[in-house]
């Protein structure tokens, strides 16, 4: 069992960054209320008429050229014939012979190449929710919110290639604005293809499809488990049949769902209601311009622009918004060592403890600007930063402010520093003699003992520097 290989393709659906649905004026909008963010259009009503929208088109290609895909001129859209109960019209509008991108690919962390095979827009279906009572209700809400699916090439040999690719393809649409691509909102959802051989030789297996994983964790886990029911299947003899599955983060199983359907299936016909989409070169040229620094070309430029490690790199460009505090918050200074890494400690640990992003901090980053300039010249220490930086995500106060009210600033006044430790010496006179007769290691508690005196009013420097003198 343990020697079967996995082969594993992907498909993503994300949700495009838009003001309104796909082929109506309908709002889209996170809403607790279900059914209200409808209209016979998106309802499916007789004789409603679908009209394109543009928005949808420029994130589409937007993506597509970020994901280094060809941006096909002339594409179609067709519908995708299938009865669910969260699919209003009993079809849904998408892309089929004739994607908007295609032949694109990602570079994960392993420098694995992984092929893109195609990029289409289409519309969502509708959500089901099964209460409590085991009723099952249908909020349409998300039925005709538009959507790109990304779909790869099954060039995948494990659940962490696929984790990875996740991520890379989630800062890539938040990056370029394409997307909010937050999963635990349903706006992107990784959907694997799985099948188990015996040798890269052997013929691909029966593959299985895992639908809707809303999150790295479910999709790691359910690629794992799915490979390993697969293996035992195969390992006892029996055939793997092909089945659309879902995974229940609960119990942690995949179970099916229903018979995996083919192309065939669907009944793919041309959308009659709809015109081909044709695009202009000079409007594809445009659209490149607007995609800014993608995250990997980033990492690379901090690596040499401020000697940050691959690791730190990866911190400081997991958000688009954490990334331009950083650079905003270290302008004009040296950004050395000290700088940065005060920046990678603090802020991330911010972010995470208030659950928000960088740009809803109370203070911006030339508050924290000025900060870091005190940090750098050693007019405030590190702890006494770290009190600061802490009250300004309170309160919103400058660091001027704070520094002066709680007197955080710390002396370069060399007579203020010796009276300092000579107050700090003749309070602990047993140290000091011990320390004479050869106990160098007390020269530590010593340097504590004035650091507590001072509270951040001297720097550790200062005190280090002139406490050997002293005890000469």
């Amino acid at each position: 069992m343990s020697n079967l290989l996995p082969t594993i393709g992907l498909e993503v659906h994300a949700q495009v960054k838009s003001r309104s649905k796909i082929f109506c004026r309908c709002a889209v909008e996170f809403s607790n209320k279900p059914n209200i963010n409808v209209c016979p259009v998106c309802m499916g009503f007789p004789g409603a008429m679908p009209s394109l929208n543009s928005e949808v088109v420029k994130q589409a290609v937007r993506a597509g050229l970020a994901l280094n895909c060809e941006i096909n001129i002339v594409s179609g859209f067709a519908r995708k014939n299938y009865y669910y109960p969260d699919l209003p019209k009993g079809y849904q509008i998408t892309q089929f012979k004739k994607p908007i991108a295609e032949r694109g690919y990602i570079i994960l962390s392993n420098k694995k190449r992984i092929r893109i095979r195609r990029l289409h827009i289409e519309e969502d279906t509708g959500k089901m929710i099964h209460d409590q009572d085991e009723d099952t209700l249908i909020d349409f809400n998300r039925a005709g919110v538009p959507l790109i699916e990304i779909v790869t090439e099954p060039d995948f040999e494990s659940a962490e290639e696929a984790v990875d690719y996740m991520t890379r393809i989630r800062e890539i649409l938040r990056y370029t604005g394409v997307s909010d691509a937050n999963m635990e909102r349903g706006e992107l959802r990784g959907e694997p293809n799985i099948s188990v051989r015996k040798t890269s030789d052997s013929p691909l297996g029966t593959k299985t499809e895992i639908k809707n994983l809303n999150s790295l964790k479910a999709i790691e886990k359910g690629i794992n488990f799915e490979i390993d029911r697969q293996s035992k299947l195969v390992a006892e003899g029996f055939e793997v049949a092909s089945e659309t599955m879902l995974y229940n983060d609960k119990k942690q199983e995949v179970y099916p769902m229903r018979k995996k359907e083919s192309a065939s299936e669907y009944r793919y016909f041309i959308e009659p209601d709809l015109p081909d989409l044709v695009l202009k070169e000079d409007f594809v040229s445009s659209m490149k311009g607007t995609l800014g620094e993608l995250p990997e070309v980033r990492r690379e430029r901090l690596i040499k622009q401020y000697s940050v490690s691959r690791d730190e790199s990866w911190i400081l460009t997991s958000e688009k918004t954490l990334a331009d505090f950083f650079e905003r918050s270290v302008a004009n200074t040296g950004a050395g060592k000290r700088i940065v890494n005060f920046f990678i400690r603090e802020i991330p640990a911010l972010l995470n403890e208030k659950n928000v992003d960088a740009e809803k901090l109370l203070f911006t980053p030339e508050d924290l600007n000025s900060l870091l300039r005190e940090i750098e010249r050693e007019a405030v220490n590190l702890n006494s930063a770290q009190t600061i930086l802490k009250r300004m995500a309170q309160t919103g106060e400058s660091s001027e402010k704070i520094i002066r009210d709680l007197n955080l600033r710390q002396t370069n006044d060399e007579e203020k520093v010796k009276q300092l430790i000579s107050e700090t010496l003749a309070e602990n006179q047993k140290e000091v003699e011990r320390y004479r007769k050869g106990e160098e290691k007390l020269f530590g508690v010593l340097v504590g003992f004035c650091m507590k005196k001072a509270k951040g009013s001297v720097s550790p420097a200062s005190i280090n520097k002139h406490l050997k003198e002293m005890l000469k």
